[in-house]
């Protein structure tokens, strides 16, 4: 569960610090079964399996550190790892996630079926309570996840971490200067669905042209594993006519210098999701010096100061959003000083910093860890 370049970067940085770090992702815990709501039922199973692998292959480990549900029967399995700490990790809390699903649906934006209503919870939330409740320590992205975690019991405060993710020091290095010319207009990166407030994206682009401010905006990288005609008809199928004229769709990038450059090209990185445990684009942008407009449901700002570093609004409402793009769209020198300031909060978020961050989460389970039952 999400995205691989979390784990292959602290990997990286663990490596720069002295430290060696397997990785294990869903191709390592085999293909069957290969259906994705069977996989969820088998994900914690296949997982023990696979540690099980990688420790008599590899290990001893002193850590090993698993999304929540995967967590929950290695948990029940300690004594195949003797001396390891357990980690339970959030890669976008799914309790959150499932929570904004369920809206989704009130809204009429999706269906969720009662047995599917059922099955998730199932298969999916209670193994991630229970790894959350069996690990030594867990780690989180933002400040509504530890809430939930507090709420719910699963771990005191002081087993939890909050560790955000980081930024290559290259890209960071690589920054265009304040003044840079730009035009491209509106940029939206990621994925295309429900979570990522692609609707509300759409309503508030129809809004702007109804006040006569008919802005381009990218689409880039909406689709994956799919052909790229498809994923335009089903993208450009969730706008207006009207606003059919103005939008470009991009395929994926897999290079980070060529991302860069739509972030350097662009006037603004809107980020609506309604369910977004991290959100990387908006560090990345920030980076890059491109100001960004995203919803409070984005765990990305937690670190950043509303109306100072980026301008956060309320997720689910296209007439915020649209208002909020409006006047920085009509206001260049304040899209500046928003995307000057949120460059240098977000410079000391390196991947280093958070490999730190994570060993001195490691250090503190191995110190504690619960015994073994």
């Amino acid at each position: 569960m999400g995205a691989s370049i979390v784990p292959r970067q602290l990997q990286r940085a663990f490596t720069e610090l002295g430290h060696r770090c397997d990785l294990l992702f869903s191709e390592d815990l085999g293909g069957w079964p290969g259906n994705e709501r069977l996989r969820f039922a088998a994900s914690p199973s296949l997982a023990l399996r696979a540690v099980a692998r990688a420790w008599r292959r590899h290990g001893p480990f002193d850590v090993v550190d698993a999304v929540a549900a995967e967590a929950s029967l290695i948990a029940l399995a300690r004594r195949r790892f003797p001396g390891a700490a357990l980690i339970a990790r959030s890669h976008g809390l799914e309790h959150l996630y499932y929570r904004e699903l369920l809206a989704d649906h009130e809204a009429g934006l999706l269906r969720k079926p009662w047995w599917r209503r059922g099955y998730y919870p199932l298969v999916r939330l209670a193994p991630a309570a229970a790894g959350f409740r069996r690990a030594d320590r867990a780690i989180l992205l933002n400040r509504r996840e530890r809430d939930e975690v507090l709420a719910r019991g699963w771990q005191p405060e002081g087993r939890l971490d909050l560790i955000p993710h980081g930024l290559d020091e290259a890209r960071l290095a690589a920054a265009p200067p304040p003044d840079l010319q730009r035009g491209a207009g509106l940029l939206f990166s990621g994925a295309w669905y429900t979570g990522k407030g692609n609707i509300y994206l759409a309503r508030a682009h129809a809004l702007l042209l109804q006040r006569g401010l008919p802005l381009p905006l990218t689409l880039l990288g909406p689709g994956i594993g799919h052909p790229q005609a498809e994923v335009e008809r089903y993208v450009r199928a969730s706008f207006a006519p009207a606003s059919q004229p103005h939008l470009t769709v991009l395929p994926r990038l897999a290079s980070p210098a060529a991302v860069d450059a739509h972030y350097r090209r662009h006037d603004l990185l809107v980020c609506p999701s309604t369910a977004e445990g991290f959100g990387m684009v908006v560090f990345e942008a920030l980076s890059q010096r491109l100001p960004v407009v995203a919803t409070s449901a984005v765990g990305a700002t937690d670190c950043l100061r509303p109306n100072t570093d980026a301008c956060i609004v309320p997720p689910r409402d296209p007439e915020a959003l649209a208002d909020a793009i409006a006047q920085l769209w009509q206001n260049p020198e304040r899209r500046r000083a928003l995307a000057e300031r949120g460059h240098q909060t977000v410079r000391p978020y390196t991947w280093r910093r958070a490999a730190q961050q994570t060993l001195a989460c490691y250090a503190a389970a191995r110190s504690a860890r619960l015994p073994i039952r």
